[in-house]
């Protein structure tokens, strides 16, 4: 169980995230505690990034895709991606089924964007130098190309694959 301040969270989406039906997020429920109302996130089986430890540069990838992947879903539920917090303590990854979901809080970013590239530094200032540095070509890609959530998502995907197909050669060559 996660505990957030609801701050900005507005009463319609209260109701969408309460219902259990949104895929990209924690199911919810919205209590007032001492005068603040606090969103209450179901996190069973669920680990957020901040306690997870990062094997490789497709681990991580493989997470950034997923987040921008999963917040192409929020935009079907009404409540706009631009303005999800992209962060260790509000993206859950199930570690056994390996999906990603968000504990919804309210972000003042305009662009989604904004937020997928504060996870890009987020991971970059967890990731070995090596890591980093392909972390920070990817998104100085997507940040020059301003590309949407899933294009970025797309892009991620064909960088794995390239960096699998390179692996594997140098698995066969060494």
């Amino acid at each position: 169980m996660v505990i957030m301040k609801a701050d900005g969270i507005k009463p319609f989406e209260e109701q969408v995230l309460s219902s259990g039906l949104c895929d990209f997020s924690l199911p919810a429920d919205f209590v007032t505690i001492g005068g603040v109302r606090n969103a209450v996130f179901d996190s069973s089986g669920y680990t957020c990034l901040d306690d997870i430890e990062f094997k490789d540069t497709d681990n991580i990838l493989e997470l950034v895709e997923k987040s921008l992947s999963n917040l192409n879903k929020a935009g079907e539920y009404l409540i706009d991606p631009a303005h999800i917090v992209l962060d260790g303590r509000t993206v859950f990854q199930n570690l056994r089924r390996r999906d990603i979901k968000f504990a919804y809080v309210p972000s003042r970013a305009q662009q989604p964007m904004e937020n997928v590239m504060a996870l890009f530094d987020y991971f970059e200032s967890r990731a070995c130098l090596a890591d980093g540095i392909v972390l920070r070509t990817i998104s100085t890609y997507i940040r020059g190309r301003d590309l949407s959530p899933r294009d970025g998502a797309r892009h991620i995907s064909y960088v794995r694959k390239e960096l699998r197909k390179e692996r594997g050669r140098s698995v066969v060559r060494g």
